[in-house]
């Protein structure tokens, strides 16, 4: 799989990340479906099909999964997937544009880094979140949230996982709703 980044954000701050996305020159093209947001950077080469699916791998291509909130006390993490592989040479101009997201991303507080050895905020990831390479990064709001007490998931937990977290935030105090 190609470059991948977590980021946390509530609210009105998730859409920062699309719109990174939406200010590049030339503007890349945007499809939405239930769980994603596709980004194409058309101008970088067309979407690869075989056999009738789309290969990612071999597409100027990234997915977005936007924040959301998961029960009353939950929100997941935004995810940013660069499929192309190698994307470097492949791509080298989405190489670019990777880069520079990174940058940009690194400019919000990092709360999670297994390159550290700070984990100040790891009673608030929970799940499968902190099992992941890349480090985390939150922004204003959600940094506020987790020094509120805030819980996050990552994107893709299940419906049985958030079940069973949320049984174990009930045994901590936490007032969880449906």
């Amino acid at each position: 799989m190609g470059s991948v980044f977590r980021y946390l954000a509530i609210g009105d701050e998730a859409a920062a990340v699309p719109d990174w996305f939406s200010a590049l020159e030339p503007a890349p093209v945007f499809q939405r479906d239930a769980r994603r947001l596709a980004v194409w950077f058309k101008h970088f080469g067309p979407l690869a099909i075989h056999d009738g699916q789309l290969d990612a791998k071999n597409s100027p291509l990234v997915t977005i999964f936007e924040p959301r909130q998961q029960r009353t006390v939950l929100w997941t993490a935004g995810e940013v997937h660069f499929l192309a592989t190698p994307l470097k040479t492949r791509f080298p101009k989405l190489h670019n544009v990777s880069r520079a997201f990174s940058r940009w991303l690194a400019s919000q507080e990092c709360v999670f880094s297994r390159r550290s050895a700070m984990h100040d905020w790891d009673y608030y990831l929970e799940g499968a979140l902190r099992n992941f390479d890349p480090e985390i990064f939150a922004f204003p709001e959600a940094m506020r949230a987790l020094r509120s007490g805030q819980y996050f998931v990552a994107y893709d937990t299940s419906s049985r996982e958030l079940e069973v977290l949320c049984k174990a935030l009930r045994l901590r105090g936490v007032n969880v709703h449906e």
